[in-house]
C-alpha cells in the first residue's frame, strides 16, 4: 500500500462547484454582467442606427446605415415611429367583431319587433272584425243568413243565432285585450 492512494489521478471538481463559484466570485459575476450588457448594447444598436438617404452616380436612391461619401449630398432619414399600442391590430379585430355581433343582435331584435308588430296588428284586425260581427248578430230586428257548402243562403233561427253570438263572444275575448 502506498501512502498516497490517489496518486497519479487528476481530481475532478464537484458538480456544484461551478455555479456556486460564480456566485461567490465577484470578479466572475462582474465579467458575466459586463458581457451581457455589451451583448445587449450591440443587439440594440441597429434599432437606433442613423439611416442615410442619397442619390448615387447612376441616379438610384440609396438607403444605408453607413454615411455616404463626403462629396455626395445626403439627408438623414428618421425611423418610423414605434407603434403606439402593440396590440392595436388585435384590439381592432376584437372591436370589429363586437360591432358585427352588435349589428347582428340589432337586426335580430328588429326582426323580432317587426314580427311582434305584425302579430299585434293581426290581433287588432281580428278583434275589430269579431266585434263588428258580434254587434251585427246582436241586432234584434235583422235577419241573418249563412251560406252552406252548395252556396245556398240559409236563414239563422234563434238557436243558431245564439250559438253564433256565443262563438263571436269567445273570439272577442280571445282576440281583444281588456
Amino acid at each position: 500500500m502506498t501512502p498516497f492512494p490517489n496518486a497519479g489521478t487528476i481530481p475532478t471538481p464537484p458538480a456544484s462547484r461551478g455555479p456556486a463559484c460564480a456566485r461567490t466570485n465577484p470578479r466572475g459575476a462582474m465579467a458575466a454582467a459586463l458581457a451581457i450588457a455589451i451583448g445587449l448594447l450591440f443587439a440594440a444598436a441597429p434599432a437606433g442606427a442613423t439611416m442615410y438617404k442619397w442619390v448615387d452616380k447612376n441616379g438610384r436612391i440609396v438607403y444605408s446605415d453607413q454615411p455616404p461619401p463626403a462629396d455626395v449630398k445626403s439627408e438623414i432619414v428618421k425611423p418610423p415611429p414605434p407603434p403606439v399600442n402593440p396590440n392595436a391590430a388585435k384590439e381592432l379585430a376584437d372591436k370589429e367583431q363586437e360591432i358585427k355581433l352588435r349589428d347582428k343582435k340589432r337586426a335580430e331584435e328588429a326582426q323580432t319587433a317587426e314580427k311582434t308588430r305584425i302579430d299585434a296588428e293581426r290581433r287588432r284586425e281580428n278583434c275589430v272584425q269579431a266585434r263588428g260581427q258580434l254587434q251585427a248578430l246582436q241586432l234584434a230586428n235583422q235577419n241573418y243568413y249563412r251560406y252552406n257548402d252548395k252556396g245556398e243562403r240559409i236563414l239563422l233561427d234563434d238557436a243558431a243565432r245564439r250559438a253564433a253570438i256565443e262563438q263571436q263572444q269567445q273570439i272577442v275575448r280571445a282576440s281583444c285585450p281588456g
